[in-house]
């Protein structure tokens, strides 16, 4: 459902302003922010002590993209992510300020940093628009935390693999400064992610 919505967002804003006959240009470089809806398959930890049976991750972030050739483009970026956990550990918590005690579940959070690169497209019958395939590699550092406790159990979720990935998009300029970018990247893990929908919005061209 959220893919869907995500779809119609996009084929609407671009709707808007086909009409906008002006030639706009691309700036060579922009800076923007990021939403990723990431899928991951079951997780085990090689001490059989952590367990994740599959689920849904979300990441926002902030990224870099250059285009040095008009058929060339790369990206580099980082993202903070929330995974929903499937098997969650409980706690005790004392709140330090009330003296109450409660139980709280962790979570999962953490961060990424990809780059990528590859190939984009511009038909020049279709003004504004682009398409194009990327390769990147994707470093992922994710725990299971309760949060805001110094004090609480913290598992490291060191085999969560980072990996190769490899990403299709389209983009579509709305005004000389923004531009938007709708991606699906598959990525090649055993343990991990699986593949992901994603949108590029940029709010700063260079």
């Amino acid at each position: 459902m959220k893919t869907v919505i995500l779809t119609i967002l996009i084929l609407w804003l671009v709707s808007a302003h086909a009409s906008e006959k002006q030639n706009v240009n691309f700036y060579d470089y922009s800076i923007g922010v990021s939403y990723q809806y990431l899928t991951a398959s079951d997780y085990q930890a090689t001490n059989d002590s952590v367990t994740i049976d599959g689920g849904n991750a979300h990441a926002i972030g902030l990224y870099y993209k250059g285009e040095p050739h008009r058929y060339l483009q790369f990206a580099t970026g980082m993202d903070y992510m929330y995974m929903e956990d499937t098997s969650p550990f409980t706690q005790s918590v004392k709140n330090e300020f009330t003296g109450q005690i409660s139980s709280k579940e962790s979570s999962i959070t953490g961060f990424a940093m990809y780059a990528e690169a590859g190939f984009k497209f511009a038909p020049q019958t279709v003004e504004r628009m682009s398409f194009g395939v990327l390769a990147g590699y994707r470093y992922n550092n994710i725990e299971r935390a309760v949060f805001n406790c110094d004090s609480c159990e913290r598992q490291t979720l060191d085999d969560f693999e980072s990996s190769l990935y490899a990403k299709a998009f389209f983009e579509y300029q709305l005004t000389q400064n923004v531009h938007i970018q709708l991606n699906y990247s598959n990525f090649f893990a055993d343990k991990g992610f699986d593949n992901a929908i994603g949108l590029h919005i940029s709010f700063m061209g260079l």
